[in-house]
């Protein structure tokens, strides 16, 4: 199974950290593109992607997974849209968390699709939501769309391991969920 993240100047780094580490215990390939070489997260480290945009074939991966932030001034690049459209043409699975979703929105896919975000009342970006679709879950996974709010990390990952199949069974899923949430304590 292949992984495929998109990075860009500004994501925020631990709303895909736990989700990363998953896939990497399960044997999940992973790969990070970029609009650029090297982004900064809001954590403040500098990443260097692994491929470049154009050089991406979304037949070779299982799925997109975009982390939160600041969408524009991104949300107008045709390379990053042409990419999850891509995704989406092929029917494979696309995570967004957070602000991300608005690239789904800005990209057609998510349609007439259910959906969360956490920037659904910032009015740079109404125009990209149909509110008739929000979900008031904090995860929502629609045909082969998972999308979240930013603070549902934690679920996020959980939802993407699920989809994707990760688990060993539902005790190792509900193991995982305590891990992260630090109650294994004996």
């Amino acid at each position: 199974m292949k992984a495929l993240f998109f990075l860009y100047e500004g994501y925020v780094d631990w709303e895909i950290s736990p989700l990363s580490y998953m896939l990497n215990i399960s044997d999940v390939s992973i790969k990070t593109t970029a609009l650029s070489d090297e982004v900064t997260h809001q954590g403040n480290f500098t990443m260097k992607a692994d491929l470049d945009i154009e050089a991406c074939d979304p037949a070779e991966y299982d799925i997109l997974i975009i982390p939160g932030g600041e969408p524009a001034p991104i949300d107008r690049d045709e390379r990053l849209l042409n990419l999850i459209k891509s995704f989406d043409d092929q029917g494979r699975w696309i995570a967004a968390i957070c602000g991300a979703p608005t690239f789904l929105a800005a990209a057609g896919v998510l349609r007439e699709r259910t959906y969360s975000t956490s920037i659904d009342d910032n009015p740079e970006y109404a125009h990209y939501f149909n509110d008739k679709f929000m979900s008031e879950n904090d995860v929502t996974v629609c045909e082969n769309l998972i999308t979240a709010e930013g603070n549902a990390y934690i679920e996020f990952a959980i939802a993407v391991g699920k989809e994707l199949d990760i688990f060993e069974d539902r005790e190792d899923e509900l193991e995982t969920v305590l891990f992260f949430k630090n109650q294994l304590r004996s």
